[in-house]
């Protein structure tokens, strides 16, 4: 089965940190979000997937020539026009299913039992204000519609992210549909109107249950993600290209080429080839590259 993977988002929630490196390249737990999404994935049993890429796209093909056993496409949004067009992008002309998933979200779900599941399913998590997001309205399992942002909630089940498709073809006959006849959603092609569109045709779509969705969209939710993954390693990550000296380290990474001396840091993960000496830094990202000295954080955690 094929998996795919839109990457071509400009990140701008999470700048300054993406104006040099790709999104889904950023780092938590030690290594980058778009590892902790293709990891399972092959171990699940997908052998071929394609990349949408737009913004730093040349440093995802690099990136992946580590993957030499996963047949790797791409395709290039070059245009931000709505996760929509980027899923139309990389959908083949086949009656055949695929996994879609989003980069932002790192997912927690039985994931050999979805990829092989049968019909339709849709991820979904169970939240305690489902207004925020977009949510399904269910009968039993069944989703009969999908309701963006509502603010009467039909249900508590929350769209996550990642969605098995039992056809690429009728998935895109759909998409292009809505290209050709500019159906939108606050100015973007939007997958979920066209998922809502098969609904109303008749198709079957049901939920999957995910046990946890691990944002990494902003900065805020990288940290407190690369937090909840470092409990598994001991609360710390530290590369092995690394140097630390004289230093307190909590729930933090600290990727390549970096060096830390006579600093603490908590909650924070600094980026690739930064410098950290007599600093105090508190749930931050060191920009890629920083030298910083004598630094303390505004925001300090509490005695």
């Amino acid at each position: 089965m094929k998996a795919l993977i839109p990457l071509a988002g400009q990140g701008t929630r999470l700048l300054p940190h993406t104006a040099k490196r790709q999104k889904a390249l950023l780092p938590i737990a030690g290594k980058p979000v778009l590892d902790h999404l293709l990891e399972p994935l092959v171990s699940a049993g997908i052998a071929e997937v394609s990349l949408v890429t737009g913004h730093l796209g040349e440093q995802v093909r690099e990136h992946m020539s580590k993957y030499s056993d996963l047949e790797v496409t791409y395709a290039e949004q070059r245009e931000q026009r709505g996760l929509g067009e980027a899923v139309f992008l990389a959908l083949e002309d086949k009656q055949e299913p695929a996994v879609v998933v989003v980069a932002d979200t790192i997912f927690h779900l039985d994931y050999a039992g979805f990829i092989n599941g049968e019909g339709n399913l849709i991820g979904v998590v169970e939240v305690d204000d489902p207004r925020r997001f977009g949510v399904v309205e269910t009968t039993g399992r069944r989703i009969v519609q999908m309701v963006e942002k509502p603010d009467e909630p039909p249900s508590n089940l929350a769209i996550a992210g990642i969605y098995r498709i039992e056809s690429q073809r009728d998935l895109r006959q759909i998409l292009a549909s809505n290209m050709d006849h500019k159906v939108t959603t606050r100015g973007e092609y939007q997958l979920t109107d066209a998922l809502n569109h098969m609904v109303g045709q008749g198709e079957r779509f049901h939920t999957y249950p995910v046990d946890r969705w691990l944002d990494c969209g902003t900065v805020e939710t990288l940290l407190s993600t690369n937090r909840y993954l470092l409990e598994d390693l001991g609360g710390r990550f530290i590369d092995q290209e690394a140097t630390v000296e004289r230093s307190t380290i909590h729930s933090s990474s600290i990727m390549e080429n970096c060096r830390v001396a006579d600093s603490t840091l908590e909650n924070c993960i600094i980026l690739p080839d930064a410098r950290v000496e007599q600093c105090h830094i508190y749930n931050e990202i060191v920009e890629e590259g920083a030298q910083l000295e004598g630094y303390s954080s505004k925001q300090m955690p509490p005695d």
